[in-house]
C-alpha cells in the first residue's frame, strides 16, 4: 500500500496526531502560566531593566553568573566569539531594576566601566509593558484580519462578507481601547463575545476558510509552547517573528485548499500536486532559515531567535497544512461530492 492510499483511507484517524500536540502544547502552555503569571518567559526589552555588553576575553560566562546570581535574581550572562571562537563580549542582563548593578560588575571585572569598554542600555518597566500589550494586539489584529481575508477569498455572500469586514473593523477598535483603558474587564467580556462570533461565522458559512485559520493558529500555539518549552526568553523581535509565522503558516493551506475545492481533477490528484508544491516551498523556505541561523548563531544577535521561531513555526507547518487541513478539506471535499454539491 503506497503513501497516497494509505492517507486517502486514513486521513480522518490521522487528525489524532496533530489534535494531540496540540491538546498538549495547551496543557503545557495552561501550566506554565500558572507557573509564571504569562503564557511566554519574556526579555529585559518587554519587563524593562539593564544590558550592560562588555569588552572582554578575560572573564567567562560562567564566572560573571556565578557571583552576580548570589545578590540579582532573573539574571542572564551570554558570552559572543569571533569566528575563532574566541570570546570577544559578554552581554549581562538584569530584569527590573537593580541598583548597583553597574559596581557589582565592575567588581567581578576588577577594573571601571566606561564607554570605552562597555555599552549600557536601560529600558523602563512601564515603557516595556506598553510595548509589550501593543505587540500582541497587533499578533491579535493580524491573525484576525489574515483569517478575514481568508474567509472573503472561500466564502459565499456579499452581504455576510460586508459584515465581516465590520466586524474585524470594531475587534481592531475595540482592542486599541482595550489598552488605554481604565476597566479592562469589561472590554475583555466584549471582545471574547466578538471573537466567539466571528469564528461561528467562520465555521457555519466556509469549513475551508475555518481550516486555514485553525491551522494558522494550531502553528502559533505549537510553536509557542516548544518556545517555552526550550526556555527561550522571548523579546521584541521574538513576537515579530510569530507575526512573520502568521504569513508563512497559510501560503500552503491556502495553495492546497483552492486545489481542492476549486479542483479540475480528482480530489486525491490535486492533493498531491499541491503536496508536491507545497512542501518544496516549505522545505526551501526551512533550508534558507536553517541555512541563515547557522550564519548568525556565533554573533548571538536577535536575529538568532527570529530564525529559529520560523524555523520551529515552519516545521509545525508541515504538519498542520498536509495532514490537519488537509484531513478536514479532503472530508469537506468528499461530503460536498456525496451530496452532489460543486
Amino acid at each position: 500500500m503506497t503513501i497516497g492510499q494509505v492517507y486517502d483511507k486514513y486521513h480522518k484517524i490521522l487528525l489524532i496526531i496533530p489534535a494531540i500536540v496540540l491538546l498538549l502544547s495547551f496543557v503545557y502552555l495552561g501550566v506554565f502560566y500558572a507557573k509564571h503569571g504569562d503564557i511566554i518567559n519574556k526579555d529585559v526589552s518587554l519587563t524593562g531593566g539593564t544590558t550592560i555588553t562588555i569588552f572582554t576575553s578575560n572573564v567567562s560566562s560562567e564566572q560573571m553568573t556565578s557571583v552576580l546570581s548570589k545578590n540579582f535574581q532573573n539574571l542572564e550572562v551570554r558570552s559572543l566569539s569571533d569566528n575563532t571562537g574566541k570570546q570577544t563580549r559578554l552581554i549581562v542582563t538584569v530584569q527590573g531594576d537593580s541598583a548597583d548593578f553597574d559596581k557589582a560588575i565592575e567588581g567581578v571585572l576588577g577594573y571601571k566601566l566606561t564607554s570605552e569598554n562597555s555599552s549600557k542600555e536601560t529600558t523602563s518597566s512601564s515603557l516595556s509593558g506598553s510595548f509589550y500589550k501593543q505587540l500582541i494586539v497587533s499578533v491579535i489584529l493580524a491573525f484576525f484580519w489574515m483569517a478575514a481575508v481568508v474567509f472573503l477569498i472561500f466564502s459565499k455572500g456579499g452581504k455576510l462578507k460586508f459584515w465581516v469586514v465590520v466586524l474585524n473593523l470594531v475587534l481592531g477598535f475595540l482592542l486599541g481601547a482595550y489598552q488605554r483603558s481604565s476597566s479592562p474587564m469589561v472590554y475583555i467580556i466584549i471582545l471574547a463575545a466578538l471573537i466567539v462570533l466571528l469564528i461561528y461565522i467562520y465555521i457555519k458559512n466556509s469549513v475551508p476558510s475555518f481550516a486555514v485559520m485553525f491551522c494558522a493558529f494550531a502553528d502559533i500555539i505549537m510553536t509557542l509552547a516548544l518556545v517555552d518549552f526550550m526556555g527561550m526568553q522571548l523579546s521584541s523581535a521574538g513576537i515579530v517573528a510569530f507575526l512573520m509565522l502568521i504569513g508563512y503558516s497559510v501560503d500552503t493551506d491556502i495553495l492546497l485548499t483552492t486545489r481542492v475545492v476549486k479542483r479540475k481533477k480528482s480530489i486525491n490528484q490535486e492533493t498531491w500536486e499541491a503536496f508536491k508544491t507545497g512542501i518544496t516551498m516549505t522545505i526551501t523556505a526551512m533550508a534558507a532559515v536553517g541555512t541563515s541561523l547557522i550564519v548568525v548563531y556565533q554573533f548571538g544577535s536577535l536575529l538568532n531567535q527570529v530564525f529559529t521561531i520560523l524555523l520551529i513555526g515552519l516545521g509545525f507547518d508541515i504538519l498542520n497544512t498536509w495532514i490537519t487541513n488537509g484531513s478536514i478539506i479532503k472530508w469537506y471535499a468528499e461530503s460536498k461530492s456525496s451530496r452532489g454539491q460543486n
